[in-house]
Formats: C-alpha cells, structure tokens, sequence
C-alpha cells in the first residue's frame, strides 16, 4: 500500500496514493458486463481527507497539500453524515458549454494568493467530482468497486461544488456514445469486483479515450 508521510493530527486517518489506470480500448462484448463506466473528466486528481473535526484536507496526486488552493471544499465537511472519511475525486472547471476546460482549471491551479483565490472562487468556479471512498470510519480498500460506490452513493454527498456523478451502466459502446454526446473526452472503466489498490496502475481501471476508442 502507497502512503505518504503525514505530518500532524490527521495521521487518525490512512493517507493513500490514489489507484490509477491503464490507458486502452474499451472492454469487448464477452467482458464488457464485467465493469462500469464512469466520466473521464481530465481535471486534477485529490484525495479528500476529513477527520471528523468540520475540516477539510486536500491532497493532489503527487502528494502536495492543496487545500488552501480551493477554501470553497471545506463545504464538504458539512455535507458529510458520517465520522471520518477519506474519498477520491477530480476538481474540474467548466466552460461556458457546460464543459471540462483545462485551460479554466489551470488558470486556477496556478493561483496561491488567498485574495487572488478568493476572487477565483466566483470567476473560476471549480467543482469537486467523488468517484469513490476509501476510508469511512474503517479502511474501505479492500471492499469491492460495487460496495464502495454503494457507500459513497448513499452517503448523498452533493452541493455548491461538489457532486457525485452516477456510473454508466455496463454497456461500453453506450457510455461511449453518451460521453461524446455531453461533450467529454471519454470514459473511465472499472471493474465491478475490483478493491482499490493505493498508488497502482492496474487494468481494473481503463482510461478510454474516443481517439482511441476504435484502435
């Protein structure tokens, strides 16, 4: 198990690497049954940290405190019905379509004043996007991907900038084309029976991109 040291009162919690994936082609039709199909969003990747004492801590892929970047995320603390948690997101921005920007998400990414971020918070507008739980008063890794999205879906976290998006079902083709339709690059199979494993690259988890959806 990947973790990063932890320097202060939020070592009651497991800091963990998060579980990537391989880029490939989507699941064939003998095999396609065997996963779900979740957004690909391309945003920044964070693992949410919450102690259970109303805060927040946010840390990027690579490991670096990222909360002060984002004040707006402390909400999630609010919004959480249960003691400690720790969840797997993207923070992404959105265009004036409605559609992931890299480009707006940058803009933000590069910002640290607090007065700069705080004004950000209105003309950058991010939203947090949680696609699974690893930790909910108990570690939660070792569950199947269904029972954790089972956990993290009833936990009904939604609000101003934070969402739980819904799973496509098992159909590969049909989550493709619903990704093209609404504008995104692609989608992200999961397999169904997987636990989550810190800090690898497994082909549990499929990035699916519609350039290469075909190859």
């Amino acid at each position: 198990m990947s973790v990063h040291p932890s320097p202060d009162a939020h070592d009651v919690l497991p800091l963990l690497s998060p579980m990537l994936a391989v880029i490939g082609a989507p699941p064939g039709p003998e095999t396609e049954a065997e996963f779900a199909f979740e957004t690909l969003w391309n945003g920044a990747r964070v693992i949410a940290y919450l102690p259970g004492d109303g805060s927040v801590r946010l840390l990027s892929q690579t490991g670096m405190d990222v909360t002060a970047q984002y004040p707006e995320l402390q909400a999630l603390a609010r919004l959480l019905p249960a003691p400690e948690a720790v969840l797997d997101g993207e923070i992404v921005t959105f265009d004036g379509d409605g559609h992931p920007s890299v480009e707006r998400l940058q803009q933000r990414m590069s910002l640290h004043h607090p007065e700069a971020i705080g004004h950000a918070a209105n003309d950058l507008p991010i939203q947090l996007m949680l696609f699974d739980i690893l930790y909910l008063g108990e570690p939660t890794v070792q569950l199947p991907y269904t029972a954790r999205r089972d956990l993290l879906d009833d936990l009904g976290l939604a609000g101003p900038g934070i969402a739980t998006p819904a799973a496509w079902p098992p159909l590969a083709t049909q989550a493709m084309e619903q990704s093209l339709y609404e504008g995104f690059d692609g989608v992200v199979a999961k397999r169904l029976t997987s636990p989550y494993l810190p800090g690898r690259r497994t082909r549990d988890w499929i990035k699916i991109k519609h350039l290469n959806a075909g190859k």
